[in-house]
């Protein structure tokens, strides 16, 4: 088969799969949500790193507007996942912080492994590992030549949170 169209069939596997995901998480009771790089789960991961950040802090972190920031924090609050507190230099300034909530909500997100990963062997755990590295390695390194900001390289936190699990 010519690469032409075997990098076809694997984009269509690609597309496929990030569909099937979704209407996995959905509709299999046992998968938790999973902490995404959107919205609120950006607000998680940005505090995971740095805790006690302003709100115009983790806009700023995220390139997220200041309206957003507030929304997702506020609902990030209601779920008793983060805690918004005066700082004590300037009291006008909300310190938004982490709850024990909100830390074991992180650390469980990067825990869970999905059922279907199950039907790999060993061998083709390995080898679907190796083609992943490769395949997102190039993914960052394309991502980092089109726009080299901070809110891009905020990406790659989840992939490090995520492999701080597994260098332990």
């Amino acid at each position: 088969m010519e690469r032409k169209i075997k990098s076809e069939l694997i984009a269509g596997k690609l597309a496929e799969y990030e569909q099937l995901t979704k209407i996995y998480d959905d509709i299999v009771q046992d998968v938790k949500p999973r902490l995404t790089v959107e919205g609120q789960g950006k607000v998680l991961l940005a505090l995971a790193d740095e805790d006690h950040l302003s709100q115009s802090e983790i806009s700023s972190r995220l390139e997220i507007s200041p309206q957003s920031t507030g929304e997702f924090v506020s609902k990030l609050a209601k779920r008793d996942l983060v805690s918004l507190s005066k700082s004590e230099k300037d009291r006008r300034i909300n310190l938004v912080s982490l709850t024990t909530k909100g830390q074991e909500e992180i650390e469980s997100s990067f825990q869970e492994v999905p059922k279907f990963i199950t039907v790999l062997s060993n061998e083709e755990m390995d080898q679907f590992n190796r083609l992943m590295t490769k395949i997102i390695a190039a993914m960052y390194e394309d991502i980092d030549k089109a726009n080299p900001t901070l809110g891009v390289k905020f990406h790659k936190l989840l992939a490090n949170r995520y492999l701080k699990q597994y260098k332990k």
